[in-house]
């Protein structure tokens, strides 16, 4: 299998790259600047997204498109973008263009991740599962269902075998260590000192986002078309310090009390694909780790 991956010197990309390229497994991914450190399997193709001969080099000779990419002008992914237009012809006409690409290329299968922040607002009488209304509040959420749109109709029209997977927050270890999520708050713990530990929300761990990815590049099921949700669970950051406490042996006073998850997201769709999301044990691994490094 060869796999034109997009956004692969970002989060997901990276682990995507770590877990996924074998001899069995070549992977081609874009850079914009710098020069890439080589990795084995791994063919570099300087470009970026809405760039059509980049685009075209990216695709060629692949049978498989995993795109993780966003293009912002800022470190958070829901900073509003100070061009909107700009962003938006980017991240939605960019994609648009990469579908066609891939499509003339003779690529077999194509899997989008999307954003929770597709669900902004959710409405109180409905079940939170791929059925229900996109109403995103960003443009940043706006531009991923726009994509989730161009599945549909790529997918649901038989052109493409084109699928969507739509993680909510997502956890584990970045690079630099710092921007992991949890880890200005577990490293508060560690040090003894009194935490806020109020928040928290739906997360799901980076392993299981390239997992799902997996499950999907290898799945005989019918994904022309469909979106799948990956959550592995609601985690109160009071869950996290009370954690991070146990395995630091912190005597650090927490302030709480423990949010709890108002809404629950359906994952049934994917777990009929035999997906299995991690547990504590993750979470755990997770802390460790983070509690660790300075």
């Amino acid at each position: 299998m060869r796999i034109a991956l997009t956004g692969a010197t970002g989060f997901v990309g990276r682990h995507c790259i770590d877990r996924l390229a074998t001899a069995e497994t070549n992977i081609q991914s874009w850079y914009r600047s710098g020069t890439p450190t080589p990795q084995k399997h791994v063919q570099w193709i300087r470009g970026e997204l809405n760039d059509d001969d980049s685009t075209t080099r990216l695709v060629a000779g692949c049978d498989t498109v995993i795109h993780t990419a966003l293009s912002r002008s800022s470190d958070s992914f829901m900073s509003e973008p100070e061009d909107p237009v700009a962003y938006y012809e980017t991240n939605v006409l960019g994609t648009l263009k990469l579908i066609e690409a891939a499509q003339k290329a003779g690529v077999t299968r194509f899997i989008f991740l999307s954003s929770g922040a597709v669900h902004d607002i959710v409405a109180d009488d409905l079940p939170l599962d791929e059925r229900h209304p996109l109403w995103p509040t960003t443009l940043y959420g706006a531009s991923k269902a726009a994509v989730e749109t161009l599945v549909h109709a790529y997918g649901l029209s038989g052109k493409m075998n084109i699928a969507t997977l739509r993680p909510v927050a997502i956890a584990g270890i970045d690079t630099p260590i710092e921007r992991s999520k949890w880890h200005a708050l577990i490293q508060s713990v560690a040090a003894g000192k009194k935490t806020e530990a109020t928040g928290g929300g739906k997360v799901v761990f980076v392993d299981d986002v390239v997992s799902a990815i997996d499950c999907l590049l290898h799945s005989d099921a019918n994904l022309a078309g469909q979106t799948y949700n990956i959550c592995s669970g609601f985690i109160s950051h009071y869950q996290v310090a009370t954690l991070a406490k146990e395995l630091t042996g912190s005597d650090a006073e927490l302030i709480g009390p423990a949010k709890e998850s108002k809404r629950s997201l359906c994952t049934d769709k994917i777990q009929q694909l035999d997906m299995q999301f991690s547990g504590e044990d993750k979470l755990r691994e997770i802390v460790q780790t983070l509690a660790n490094r300075p």
